[in-house]
């Protein structure tokens, strides 16, 4: 992993050097670094760890829980132990879940500010990958993992492609942010192959309606195989294919990096003849919710402990709304204790899933906070909210809200002709009605969405004055 982590630390020179090459060469490239990924990857102590998981699918409740205590205790004592931030801690000693509140909670800004303290000092440096969130606010943070962690958090992928009938390695189709595609090629193709895993990566950044035929013929020549990336790409993908007029078969698709409204699982459902495996997860590998076969969100007990607390830090009723607050359990190298993301979900109040499964389930569907729009009363809404506006929109490729200020919102849909016109004025009323009168809401039509740096399309998009 020395080539990952040297990688990492040059990814931006390389990337111009990388956009210059013949695609032969990109190819060959990309195959590189996705074989000193694989050899991580599918390394033997991987595939120990998912037979682990495997044995722990069925597990009573009773089972999850000591296991919970178990691995809490066990990070409390690396933390306190190795990391400087934790080290003034008092001594803690779990015998329930519940005292684990007596833990301060520690926020995103506080990560930012003290990551450096938070590090595992028996880590060497040169086993250190340092990575950045996006930060969809404008204020991503760095944090660090190893190669092992890398295997680890594989081993819980692996597990969900075990879910859906899906074997490790098969071959696949992703849509994530790399970058694989220089901005400035105009023609196809928009995708490169890393044979090392048999696999080929689209770049989302190069989706547009002059290139829509390009993807769905790439899509069609590439049918039946594992599709996985971003819902806002794998939508607009979705809705190329649907505007073609014949879905293409796909075995899954998996979806990951943000909220997977119901709106873009039908589509991409509709499309790829198949069903989504939605995931919650997040850059600091401190916790993550998986869907099952049965489409019920998991909440993986033995990837992190989650805790979900209303502003004034008091957990919440199953049912109510709250603030994502993890533990990890898998990333020794910089531990997160009561870590409060900035993500919003709610427990489920029916805990019964028909696959079998105990742990809990989970509504990740609030995520972050910079998903929500604000009125100009003061008033919040989710994006489940905002989305009932758009159940009736059919004409449009894609539809953010762009929120300048409190009170301020401009509805910017991706679509053209008299349809979408019409249904545009008919969201802007929507908008307007669940906002109340007091809010200014404008309205323009736009040939492409906004996409982040990180390659997301956010569906609230938030400028800074």
């Amino acid at each position: 992993m020395e080539l990952e982590k040297w990688y990492r630390s040059k990814v931006k020179r390389l990337q111009l050097v990388y956009d210059r090459m013949p695609l032969f060469v990109r190819a060959a490239l990309v195959t590189v670094r996705g074989l000193s990924l694989a050899m991580n990857r599918y390394a033997r102590s991987t595939y120990e760890d998912l037979e682990q998981l495997k044995s722990h699918d069925r597990w009573s409740r009773q089972e999850i829980e000591q296991q919970q205590i178990s691995n809490l205790q066990r990070i409390f004592d690396v933390a306190r132990g190795c990391s400087p931030f934790y080290s003034g801690y008092p001594p803690l000693r779990l015998t329930s879940l519940s005292e684990w509140s007596q833990l301060p909670v520690i926020s995103r800004e506080i990560v930012r500010e003290m990551g450096p303290a938070m590090l595992n000092v028996t880590i060497r440096e040169r086993d250190r990958i340092w990575v950045a969130t996006t930060g969809t606010t404008g204020a991503g943070l760095k944090v660090c993992y190893t190669p092992a962690v890398m295997r680890k958090n594989w081993a819980f992928r692996m597990q969900q492609f075990l879910w859906a009938g899906i074997r490790p390695r098969s071959p696949r189709i992703t849509a994530f942010g790399s970058q694989v595609v220089s901005s400035r090629q105009k023609s196809p193709p928009y995708w490169v192959r890393n044979s090392a895993e048999n696999q080929i990566l689209v770049s989302i950044f190069h989706l547009s309606s002059s290139t829509a035929a390009d993807y769905v013929a790439f899509l069609r020549q590439h049918a039946n195989r594992v599709l996985e990336g971003f819902p806002s790409a794998l939508g607009l993908l979705a809705n190329f294919v649907l505007a073609a007029g014949a879905p293409i078969p796909m075995r899954a698709v998996f979806t990951d990096g943000e909220p997977l409204l119901p709106t873009l699982r039908e589509m991409i459902e509709s499309a790829f003849c198949t069903r989504v495996f939605n995931t919650y997860g997040n850059t600091e590998l401190c916790g993550l919710i998986q869907q099952c076969e049965h489409q019920g969100m998991h909440l993986n007990s033995d990837y992190g402990f989650l805790e979900i607390l209303d502003n004034d830090g008091r957990p919440v009723e199953k049912g109510e709304t709250g603030y994502l607050v993890w533990t990890g359990f898998i990333n020794d190298s910089m531990p997160l204790l009561r870590y409060r993301i900035g993500d919003r979900g709610a427990w489920l109040a029916l805990q019964e899933c028909p696959c079998g499964r105990k742990s809990a389930l989970v509504d990740p569907g609030v995520s972050r906070e910079s998903d929500l729009l604000y009125a100009a009363d003061g008033r919040v809404f989710s994006p489940r909210a905002v989305n009932q506006v758009l159940k009736a929109a059919t004409a449009f490729r894609f539809c953010q809200f762009v929120q300048r200020q409190k009170g301020h919102v401009l509805v910017r849909a991706v679509g053209g002709g008299m349809r979408a016109q019409q249904e545009l004025s008919g969201v802007r009323q929507g908008i307007v009605s669940l906002l109340g009168a007091s809010t200014t809401v404008e309205a323009e039509l736009a040939s492409e969405p906004i996409v982040t740096r990180g390659g997301k399309t956010p569906l609230v998009v938030r400028e800074r004055n």
